[in-house]
């Protein structure tokens, strides 16, 4: 076995730093193998890793929520407290609402998962919810620094953690665009209601 490269990220997700292995004249028995790419295990994993990208940024969103609104009702500009304002109240209300769509959808998608027997209805339910949930905790990470001002920007805040870890959730297990195309092909060949239905 040989370590190929070992790829640096922004922020290190992975205790074993992710590396790329190369194994030659390795014999492994068909128990014990990953499946190659385009087997059918190799489609469930993706699926799980992209239902866990979901899930993952709807609890990045929920923290980033709880801190921009703690931080609105504590400070103070012009004798009012910033929460009182439309410009900043108004951004968190539209987080808590997307919030709450990405969290439906991710258990709408988990619940396909485990009960649907068509797979490629599931690939598109759970292709909705990494869209979705990645793109809405983006935007939340987004308001959430901007209503906390220099201090969330500072690398000391949780908020400027999230604002920077979160963008490769619309990367890696698929960006957005390769989950619009997942999405589009199934309602161009099936319809819409397939991915409507909770059966």
């Amino acid at each position: 076995m040989e370590i190929v490269r070992t790829p640096r990220f922004l922020h290190d997700p992975y205790l074993d730093h992710h590396p790329e292995l190369q194994f030659r004249d390795c014999r492994v028995p068909d128990a014990n193998r990953i499946p190659a790419s385009g087997d059918a295990g190799a489609k469930e994993w993706i699926l799980v890793e992209r239902l866990f990208i979901a899930a993952r940024c709807c609890g990045a969103a929920h923290r980033l929520l709880d801190l921009a609104s703690d931080w609105a009702q504590q400070r103070e500009a012009f004798g009012s407290r910033i929460a009182d304002y439309q410009g900043v109240s108004f951004p968190l209300a539209d987080s808590l609402t997307e919030l709450l769509a990405a969290r439906l959808l991710t258990y709408h998608a988990a619940h396909a998962f485990d009960t649907l027997a068509d797979r490629k209805i599931v690939h598109g339910k759970i292709s909705m919810a990494k869209l979705y949930a990645s793109e809405m905790a983006g935007g939340v990470a987004d308001r959430a620094l901007q209503v906390m001002g220099g201090r969330g920007y500072m690398v000391e805040n949780a908020a400027a953690r999230f604002f920077r870890e979160l963008r490769v959730d619309r990367i890696w297990e698929g960006t957005s665009e390769i989950q619009r195309r997942i999405i589009a092909g199934g309602l161009f060949k099936r319809g819409a209601a397939p991915y409507l239905g909770w059966e």
